[in-house]
C-alpha cells in the first residue's frame, strides 16, 4: 500500500512537472511572438527590440535638445532613432516656442520629422487646426501631421468625437493626408474604438504592460515615458512603429 502510494505520488510529480514544462514552452513562444523587451543602457529603460524603428518626441518641455546626441544614439548596436515627433501648437493660440529650432535642427541630422498639435477639448476645433495650419508647413518626406488628445476637461464623449473629427478632416483638406490621432489606452476604449476613426492612422501611449491594443489601424506606439539620454537629467518619450521599412516610407507624404 505505501509503495503504490509512492508510485501515485511521483507520478503526479512528473505529471505536473510535464505540465509546468509544456506552460513554459508555450509562455515563450508567446513571448517570442510579442515585443521581445530588453533592457538598453543607453537609455536605461525596457525596450520591444523586435521593432526596428525607433523614434522620440519632443517639445519646449524637454528644454534644449541635444541634437547630436539624439542623431548618434544606438538603442542597440543596430537600431537608432529614426523619427521624431515635435510639438508645434496647443489649443487656438499657442505656439511652441522651440518648434521651428526643432524642426530645423531634426531635419539638419537626418531624422524623419512629424509635427503635434496639444488639443483642448474646449476650445473651437477648428481654430485649433488653423493655427496649427498656420504654424507648421509639411513637405514630401515629413510625417502625417498629429492631433494629441489627452483631456476631456469634462466635455461630453459626443461632442468630443464631434470636434476632433473636425480637426482631423480640416488637417486632412489642408495637407491632402490623413491625420495622425493620439491619445492613450483610456481614451481610445471610451472615444475613438469605433469606425468613425478607423481610417486615421493612431499612435497610442501604452506604459503599463508590455502588450497593446489589437487595432488595424495602430501604427505607432509610445511605450515610455520614462526613457535616459545620456548627460541629460530629463526623461523623454521613446515610440517605436509598428512595421517594417516600407510600412514607414508608407506613412510618409508623398
Amino acid at each position: 500500500m505505501k509503495k503504490k502510494r509512492i508510485q501515485l505520488i511521483v507520478s503526479l510529480l512528473v505529471v505536473f512537472s510535464f505540465c509546468w514544462i509544456l506552460f513554459s514552452y508555450i509562455n515563450s513562444l508567446t513571448e517570442d511572438e510579442g515585443h521581445q523587451f530588453s533592457y538598453s543602457e543607453a537609455i536605461q529603460i525596457k525596450v520591444p527590440q523586435k521593432h526596428l524603428i525607433h523614434g522620440i518626441d519632443v517639445s519646449h518641455h524637454n528644454g534644449i535638445v541635444p541634437w547630436n546626441h539624439l542623431s548618434e544614439l544606438e538603442i542597440f548596436d543596430t537600431v537608432s532613432l529614426k523619427f521624431v515627433f515635435i510639438k508645434a501648437t496647443e489649443g487656438r493660440s499657442l505656439q511652441d516656442p522651440n518648434f521651428e529650432i526643432n524642426w530645423r535642427k531634426a531635419k539638419q541630422k537626418g531624422l524623419i520629422a512629424g509635427a503635434y498639435h496639444f488639443y483642448i477639448p474646449t476650445r473651437d476645433p477648428i481654430e485649433q487646426a488653423r493655427n496649427f495650419c498656420k504654424m507648421v508647413k509639411l513637405q514630401e518626406g515629413d510625417l502625417p501631421p498629429v492631433c494629441d488628445i489627452e483631456v476631456t476637461n469634462r466635455v461630453s464623449h459626443p461632442k468630443i468625437r464631434k470636434d476632433i473629427k473636425a480637426f482631423l478632416d480640416y488637417l486632412t483638406d489642408h495637407y491632402h493626408t490623413k491625420p495622425i490621432l493620439y491619445t492613450n489606452t483610456r481614451m481610445y476604449s471610451d472615444l475613438f474604438n469605433n469606425e468613425e476613426f478607423t481610417d486615421f492612422p493612431l499612435w497610442l501611449a501604452s506604459y503599463e504592460s508590455n502588450t497593446i491594443l489589437n487595432t488595424d489601424n495602430l501604427r505607432f506606439w509610445q511605450y515610455s515615458k520614462q526613457g535616459k539620454l545620456e548627460g541629460n537629467s530629463k526623461s523623454w518619450d521613446y515610440n517605436v512603429f509598428l512595421g517594417d521599412h516600407s510600412d514607414f516610407e508608407s506613412m510618409l507624404i508623398k
